[in-house]
């Protein structure tokens, strides 16, 4: 075999391997119509830290006159999101969320899904606005490290909703495409 039949060769099995994993999606194939499944798990997240990112992606983004992040589905997008990211990315969302859940348990005594919605506002405004507000009645400024975890978490809901439909929506798109259908290239001759 020569050098030209095993460069042939090579590129041939590298092709045909490549072609072999690649996944196949139908014709108008929709992620988010998977999402929207009634029998959906999460893959990464435990099921108490998807519980606990639908309640606070709800009073970060709430149901309005549009659709809030709930409905929009948010955490099972942010889930498979996570399930792709780095190591690194990953433990940065998942620090965040026990940072929350570890000071509603410290300051309430219970999972910050558990404790009632004013408590879940409080400490969220607490962490949102950490110089404007007292640390209950402590008399010091609010913690900046709760500060990073609320907007890093913040960043993320906000991102998964108006990256959505209802989120595009809400901000003003109409469903159509800017440029209409594709329609290819169209030959001249002559």
């Amino acid at each position: 075999m020569n050098r030209r039949e095993l460069l042939r060769s090579s590129l041939v099995g590298v092709i045909g391997a490549a072609a072999a994993s690649a996944r196949e999606f139908p014709a108008n194939y929709d992620q988010s119509k998977e999402l929207a499944q009634p029998g959906w798990k999460p893959t990464f997240l435990s099921d108490h830290q998807n519980q606990t990112l639908i309640v606070l992606s709800d009073l970060i983004i709430p149901e309005t006159d549009t659709p809030g992040a709930k409905s929009a589905l948010v955490n099972r997008f942010l889930d498979l999101l996570l399930a792709a990211e780095t190591h690194d990315t990953q433990q940065s969302f998942l620090n965040s969320l026990s940072y929350i859940e570890g000071e509603a348990r410290r300051r309430f005594g219970e999972a910050f899904i558990d404790i009632p919605k004013e408590s879940q506002v409080e400490l969220l405004e607490f962490f949102a606005y950490p110089n404007s507000m007292d640390s209950w009645g402590e008399g010091q400024a609010g913690d900046l490290t709760g500060h990073k975890h609320f907007e890093n978490l913040k960043g993320w809901i906000a991102r998964a909703f108006y990256s959505s439909e209802a989120g595009m929506k809400a901000l003003g798109w109409n469903g159509e495409f800017p440029h209409g259908s594709l329609t290819g290239c169209v030959s001249r001759q002559g």
